[in-house]
């Protein structure tokens, strides 16, 4: 990431510097790095309650606001698209009761800090194969 986002991360509370699961994280996702740049800034922007202007978000990531906006739009559109994709899976019954539990269960370890226990547990996840 940029080092301007980075810092304005950390100036509100986000110090995402050296975050070896956030790379690992972002690695799978399917979230570009500009997109993960604007979601991080807008959440930032929103930790202490302050209102912060569109072209200055922009400013941060050195890109216009029309840019900034469409970055911003993208990234909301891969996170609605990768909520369904969770659904289809589940109710298509490839993604089973215990894979989802998996799931749920590693995003809370990941949020406790059990990074490593976290990531073992995504790995763990298996889909049902649909080639049979």
């Amino acid at each position: 990431m940029k080092k301007k986002v980075v810092d304005f991360l950390k100036e509100n509370g986000l110090n995402i510097e050296g975050d070896g699961v956030l790379e690992v994280l972002m690695k799978g996702s399917s979230l570009t790095e500009p997109q993960a740049e604007t979601l991080l800034i807008e959440y930032a922007s929103q930790i202490n309650g302050k209102k912060i202007d569109t072209e200055v978000k922009a400013s941060i990531r050195g890109v216009s606001k029309g840019a900034y906006a469409t970055t911003k739009a993208q990234a909301m559109n891969n996170i609605k698209k990768s909520i369904y994709t969770i659904l289809l899976l589940r109710y298509l019954r490839i993604l089973s009761d215990t894979g989802l539990s998996r799931l749920l269960e590693a995003v809370e370890k990941l949020g406790r800090g059990d990074i490593e226990g976290g990531l073992e547990l995504l790995q763990s996840i298996k889909l049902r194969d649909i080639t049979e």
